[in-house]
This record gives structure tokens, C-alpha cells and sequence, in this order.
């Protein structure tokens, strides 16, 4: 199973693509980092050294190579910056992950 998903701030500083296959998720490239960074939850900083590695996102926080974070909320974080839920965060056909995957009988409804 993999699913392809996105997610953007409001302010669209910030945006991404990814893939999530049950475990672990993808941040493809061609996305964009935002500026500030709150390294507030745990495993943000996996999520830090993706963000400061410039293999990774260059100069200008463009999303340049395939990033895998362990949760979605850690990879929703390398994104936008913040502590987050990255199945509210990060949409399926505009539906939030965890519901998709509630609606797909792949997550214990909340």
C-alpha cells in the first residue's frame, strides 16, 4: 500500500508531497521547507537534520532529494516547521490521513 499525499501552511510558504506506506513516509522533492523551525516534539531532530543538510533542501528551502521520516508527524514537521498531527496535517484527495485511513478500515477510528 502506498498513498500519496500532500500538505501546504496557510500562507502556501510551505508545501509538499509524500508517500506513506503504513510505516514509514517519504517527503519527495519539489516541495518547499518553511523559514522557522520549533524542534518541540520527539524526533524533531531527524526532522532538523534533513532540514540544515543541503543534499537534502538547498539554500532557497527547496525540497531537493527523497526525505523518510518514521511518522507522519515528524515528516509534517520537516515541512512546516512546527509541532503537528500528520494525519490532520497531511491531506489525501483534500480528506486528512487519519480519516482516509479510517475510511479505508486501515486505522481505529478516533
Amino acid at each position: 500500500m502506498k498513498i500519496e499525499m500532500t500538505m501546504k501552511t496557510r500562507n502556501n510558504a510551505a508545501f509538499a508531497t509524500a508517500i506513506y506506506d503504513g510505516e514509514k513516509v517519504t517527503v519527495l522533492p519539489g516541495g518547499r521547507i518553511s523559514e522557522s523551525f520549533a524542534d518541540s516534539i520527539r524526533g524533531g531532530a531527524n526532522a532538523k537534520q534533513f532540514r540544515d543538510d543541503r543534499k537534502y533542501v538547498d539554500s532557497n528551502r527547496n525540497i531537493i532529494k527523497e526525505c523518510v521520516f518514521s511518522s507522519p508527524s515528524i515528516a509534517a514537521q520537516f515541512v512546516n516547521g512546527n509541532s503537528s498531527n500528520g494525519y490532520r496535517t497531511w491531506k489525501v484527495d483534500g480528506m486528512e490521513l487519519g480519516k482516509y485511513l479510517e475510511s479505508k478500515g486501515m486505522r481505529d477510528k478516533k
